[in-house]
């Protein structure tokens, strides 16, 4: 089997340093950084998209000499789901890493499908573009898009699959069964909030609080529902993922109304956002949103 006859025309393929190759004992992309596994999850379509993992040219890291800086897998993920990597991985190979590596690599997306390099390739040769790139610090821990020359020398790279243990899939479903349950969970505690708020336009405090409308619990929730199906769980603003169950109090999800200057929470004026992107936006308009979004995106990638 052939990379090509795995990937589409649509495929983005993304490479990233790892330890070693995906594996039963090792079935997780992993991070160290949350913020690297949310921009991620924003941007990577599982069925379509793929990662390539590289070994590290660091015999700390990377042990086995034959996976230093060579093509070792092709993995397609679950980005909606980030999770411990220790419920992912063998427990004694979580052991291992973090005694060797404590407070490494402790979030993981589930690999659902894998594939090993036959006779794992020289990164430098197969995919010289992209593997330069990991000599610059910023982009240490993040997956950098494989494009041009490079993608298409990986065509022709046969591949070999890897086995997925049965316990990637029982925590998918772990993961989405209780998923309904938290989703419950957060759509009622943002429209108790909604509701509140309604109860209390008009009344006193410093000033009077603002005037809010709102249909009743029952259709708002159906509403918020079905805006959450809509976008697939992401972020209306940003479009990075919204984590059920999020600690961060700026990744939670909150109800943003599209027009401020409306003040009514329907079908036409509501979506999902993080609760900061919803402080940042405040009151101004998605054209506004989107020119600031801009501009901190570029900031970011100018770093």
């Amino acid at each position: 089997m052939l990379v090509r006859d795995l990937i589409g025309v649509r495929s983005r393929l993304y490479a990233k340093s790892e330890w070693g190759p995906a594996s039963a004992e090792w079935p997780a992309l992993s991070f160290s950084r949350r913020a690297v596994a949310n921009a991620f999850s924003g941007i990577y379509t599982r069925g379509s998209d793929f990662v390539i993992s590289i070994g590290t040219s660091n015999p700390k890291d990377t042990l086995d000499p034959a996976h230093r800086q060579r093509l070792l897998s092709i993995v397609d993920v679950e980005p909606k789901v980030i999770v411990s990597t220790a419920d992912l991985v063998d427990p004694e190979a979580w052991k291992r890493a973090q005694q060797g590596h404590p407070d490494r690599w402790k979030l993981s997306m589930p690999i659902v499908r894998g594939w090993s390099f036959d006779a794992f390739p020289e990164a430098r040769q197969a995919m010289t573009a992209t593997y330069q790139k990991f000599t610059n610090p910023t982009t240490r821990g993040r997956p950098i898009p494989v494009e041009g020359a490079d993608r298409a020398t990986l065509l022709g790279l046969a591949i070999t699959p890897t086995e997925i243990p049965p316990r990637i899939d029982e925590r998918l479903r772990k993961t989405i069964i209780p998923g309904d349950k938290l989703l419950n969970q957060e759509l009622t505690r943002i429209i108790d909030n909604i509701l509140n708020a309604v109860t209390r336009a008009g009344t006193p405090r410093t000033g009077l609080y603002p005037d809010r409308h709102s249909m009743n619990f029952s259709d708002l929730f159906q509403l918020l529902k079905d805006t959450w199906n809509r976008q697939e769980g992401r972020c209306n603003l940003c479009e990075g993922t919204i984590t059920l169950g999020e600690e961060n109090p700026l990744l939670k999800m909150s109800p943003d109304r599209i027009d401020s200057s409306n003040k009514a929470y329907d079908a036409s004026n509501v979506h999902l956002v993080h609760v900061g992107c919803n402080l940042a936006k405040n009151a101004a308009s998605l054209d506004e949103w989107q020119e600031y979004l801009d501009v901190v995106r570029s900031v970011r990638g100018s770093e």
